[in-house]
């Protein structure tokens, strides 16, 4: 049976709903997006209570999320409540108030938990082994040390982009003294870390600051792709960002290309803390996550449902499969397609000369090629490339994902129009697009052999002797129409390879 699962995240600051639909088949997918400012822990800081406007606020956002969830037929709700609420003496009265106008079960998580779920979207989404983890929300800022992707440290500061603006009355422009002394306040809580320091890992980042970090890079360097998840950059490139930011006036933020307006207000608190951790950790490079507390209490979940590890054990091989589910593709002809193109990757790598994460990235176009058939089974290759360069696959950089799109589109023969996309020639060079045409005809030999999508070519057997490279198919029938689908390709093997295909 399909099941819609909605996910609320009530933080300090804003309020997100997802509603994830789990397909009878096992893919899942977003299918609704919502996330509203409500400034929840505004006004606390020196009383350590909620305001009625703050509460009501929040009530009337929650209200509308209650709304959507019944809308779109929402079967459960996972609802959780962070720092604003975990800190407030008034936060269970708070609790009774949204239960008793929206009926939502909203539950206060720790800031272990919230760190737990924020590890488990990032671990499951972003290909990293080691790394420091920060989830920056609105009144806590929660850091994970992360080794052979387990997470071994937790630690949860009490303050985030919203508490500590407050604190230092950084809303507008801040001073040299505040500056310093907001940056003080910060260190003295990191020191009394004693795992935190000079750690020389990537530091990975989760919540509404890191994102905006993320798109103002992104605005700045003028960047084709507006996807911020797994996005990367230098630890130069985020200080200078930092620098000119302690610099500006409030208007001049809510004009800061890439900032959204809403947090201007709060991003030089947000960066500072940002600053520090890098400073303190002695971090090598600043990974963006997009994926964070609400896809790991999903995911907690999903798997959980699959009897599976909280933890995946190939996040790409997954997310492919995901996709294939999602775009109800043909599974026994991707996966025969796509062990025939791995031998003849392997068979053949003396004249090939990839490397073993190309092997990988023609797995991922194998399995998907054909995706694009749910559009329209007409120039389905162009649109499978169309899927899978927006699709959700975990596991690759942005210009692995294009590298990709573009094999999966040429799964029948190159095609200058790709080479002409302008997203596409931002992202490959010319190294990149030679691999992308060696890979494009292993898939395209493969799939030739899979033409009747009857099985028919067992297994292959290529080898190479002298100028010629051989590939021996292993069948019980004459698979005519394979063969010459096959043979269609020679002309393209020989000009990419300088060898003669012969077919056996």
């Amino acid at each position: 049976m399909t099941e819609r699962v909605a996910i609320i995240d009530l933080g300090s600051n804003s309020a997100r709903l997802i509603v994830m639909t789990i397909y009878h088949n096992g893919a899942y997918n977003l299918v609704y997006h919502q996330k509203e400012t409500v400034r929840l822990s505004e006004g606390m800081a020196e009383t350590g209570i909620l305001t009625r406007d703050a509460m009501w606020r929040a009530v009337g956002t929650l209200k509308v999320f209650a709304h959507m969830c019944e809308l779109v037929k929402v079967d459960k709700i996972l609802a959780v409540a962070t720092a604003a609420v975990r800190n407030a003496k008034n936060g269970s009265e708070f609790i009774d108030l949204v239960h008793q106008h929206t009926g939502i079960p909203l539950k206060v998580i720790s800031g272990e938990n919230e760190a737990h779920f924020g590890y488990t979207g990032i671990i499951n989404t972003i290909d990293i082994e080691d790394a420091l983890l920060f989830d920056l929300g609105g009144g806590s800022t929660e850091i994970t040390l992360v080794k052979n992707r387990q997470s071994v440290k937790v630690f949860s500061i009490p303050f985030g982009a919203v508490n500590l603006t407050e604190k230092f009355a950084s809303q507008d422009k801040i001073s040299d003294s505040q500056l310093t002394a907001m940056r003080e306040y910060i260190v003295n809580h990191l020191e009394k870390i004693p795992w935190l320091k000079r750690l020389g890992l990537p530091l990975v980042g989760v919540g509404g600051t890191a994102r905006n970090i993320a798109k103002m890079d992104q605005k700045h360097k003028n960047y084709p792709f507006p996807k911020v998840h797994n996005y990367r950059f230098g630890l130069m490139a985020f200080e200078e960002l930092w620098r000119e930011l302690t610099k500006t006036s409030l208007a001049q933020r809510r004009k800061y290309p890439g900032l959204s307006s809403e947090r201007a207000d709060i991003i030089i608190a947000g960066t500072t803390i940002v600053k520090s951790l890098a400073d303190i950790s002695q971090t090598t490079n600043i990974i963006v996550s997009g994926c964070g507390v609400r896809e790991g209490m999903f995911l907690e979940y999903y798997l959980s449902k699959q009897q599976s590890s909280a933890i995946i054990p190939d996040i790409l091989l997954h997310s492919t499969r995901n996709m294939l589910l999602f775009y109800k593709g043909n599974e026994p002809h991707a996966d025969h397609v796509a062990k025939l193109a791995d031998t003849m990757f392997e068979k053949w790598q003396p004249i090939l000369r990839l490397t073993g994460r190309d092997r990988h990235l023609l797995r991922v176009a194998a399995l998907l090629h054909d995706i694009g058939i749910t559009i329209n089974y007409y120039d389905h290759a162009r649109h499978s490339a169309y899927l899978v360069e927006n699709a959700r696959l975990f596991g690759l950089t942005h210009r692995e994902q294009m590298l990709v799109a573009v094999v999966a589109g040429w799964h029948n023969g190159p095609a200058a129009k790709y080479v002409r996309n302008k997203i596409y020639n931002e992202f490959l060079d010319q190294h990149n697009w030679q691999t992308a045409r060696k890979l494009a005809l292993l898939l395209a030999l493969a799939e030739s052999l899979e033409t009747t999508q009857l099985g028919l070519v067992q297994d292959v057997e290529p080898s190479i002797t002298g100028s010629q490279a051989l590939l021996k198919l292993i069948t019980n029938d004459p698979v005519s129409i394979e063969r010459q689908a096959a043979s269609d390709h020679r002309k393209w093997f020989k000009k990419e390879l300088g060898f003669e295909l012969i077919i056996e």
